[in-house]
């Protein structure tokens, strides 16, 4: 502590202040705002990487899966309107009302991706790569004939 910013013997006359002056250190004011600085820039880093990891396919990469889109028509060639999914999987989807779908984050590998309404169902085997999108173009929703009751 500089001699400066020492407590004068005026101050004790009375016996022990109840809170002594406290020193000035600029070197403490310095440690703080470096402290400071450090944590925000941490947080802007994180909100950074946060930020292309959402907006890019590098989760895709980091988890090995992919993207399969499409659109479903019927046997007349009008939008489908119903649910793909892929089979082992909990990955589900509706058809949009032009018979567009669009699946994320499909595990990487063979996989089987139905198209199915309320009574029937098909199934497309497809290869799902890692990191990339599978353009399955426009798939031809053939129901199949009903076994009688």
């Amino acid at each position: 502590m500089p001699l400066d910013d020492a407590p004068s013997f005026d101050q004790f006359q009375n016996g022990m202040p109840e809170q002594l002056p406290k020193p000035t250190d600029p070197n403490v004011r310095v440690k703080r705002f470096r402290i400071l600085l450090l944590v925000l820039t941490l947080i802007v880093a994180l909100i950074g990487f946060s930020s292309v990891l959402k907006n890019t396919r590098t989760l895709e990469n980091l988890t090995a899966t992919g993207l399969v889109r499409g659109r479903v028509v019927d046997e007349n060639g009008q939008p489908f309107q119903g649910e793909v999914f892929i089979l082992g999987t909990k990955l589900i989807t509706e058809t949009d009302a032009d018979g567009n779908f669009e699946l994320s984050r499909v595990p990487a590998g063979n996989r089987t991706l139905v198209v199915a309404d309320g009574l029937s169902g098909r199934a497309f085997e497809i290869q799902v790569a890692t990191a990339s999108e599978l353009q399955m173009g426009e798939i031809r929703f053939e129901p199949t004939a009903m076994p009688p009751n």
